[in-house]
């Protein structure tokens, strides 16, 4: 046992912290990041019975994805989940970083992005008096000191994308409300006016988020089968 938990710790050290990366700048501007992940498949051979309770724990943990993706183990496992259903660790990379330093859910993260841009970072959808651009979609009037190439730059998008979802989240009761204040503006939402187009928009996050989290657990149990007997 002892012999196994030192392998482990020893593998994690040299692996589990392979990410490099600049914190974003203060204010409108973030600093763009660089990533070198190298996933040992050692990792995952030097784990027992007991570390595998823990991912199955984790598993059921209120946010599961957030959970497993900052255990050293499991890390770059729900990493690679993510680069496949993006298609990119250009676009996976940038915001899980930027979802994990806002201590946002990553199934509700994505599922926004995916029904926001489908993952593209150069979507653009023009509005009566504003234009929405990149990931997240974020909108020219509600970021005026962004230049277009921020816009469209994964990680800054991913930025100001996540932490404007959060500061929806502060002045709301439910992470539902705050999706639809992402789309709809906090003065609608308040006063009891959200469109019906919010709604539909917030049904189609929250059916996408759903089958999200199945995948993903089907995903977690299938790369960390139960050892014990």
């Amino acid at each position: 046992m002892i012999n196994r938990i030192l392998l482990l710790t020893g593998l994690v050290a040299v692996l589990g912290c392979s990410t490099t990366q600049t914190n974003p700048a203060a204010g409108d501007a973030a600093a763009p990041m660089t990533f070198n992940y190298d996933w040992n498949q050692q990792v995952r051979s030097a784990l027992g019975p007991a570390d595998y309770a823990n991912v199955l724990n984790l598993l059921d943990s209120e946010h599961p994805m957030l959970a497993l993706y900052r255990e050293d183990v499991t890390h770059q496992a729900v990493v690679d989940f993510f680069v496949d259903l993006t298609g990119s660790s250009d676009i996976a990379l940038p915001i899980l970083y930027h979802a994990n330093r806002e201590d946002l859910s990553l199934s509700l993260v994505f599922s926004l992005t995916w029904v926001e841009s489908r993952y593209s970072p150069v979507a653009v959808n023009q509005n009566a008096t504003s234009v929405d651009r990149g990931l997240f979609q974020l909108n020219s009037r509600t970021f005026r000191n962004l230049s277009e190439e921020d816009f469209f730059h994964p990680d800054i998008n991913s930025y100001h994308g996540t932490k404007y979802l959060r500061w929806c989240m502060e002045q709301t009761s439910s992470e539902m409300q705050a999706v639809a204040c992402y789309n709809a503006g906090l003065t609608r939402v308040r006063a009891g006016r959200t469109p019906a187009s919010t709604l539909v928009y917030v049904d189609r996050i929250s059916q996408f988020r759903a089958q999200l989290e199945r995948r993903f657990r089907a995903y977690i149990l299938r790369e960390f089968p139960s050892h014990s007997t």
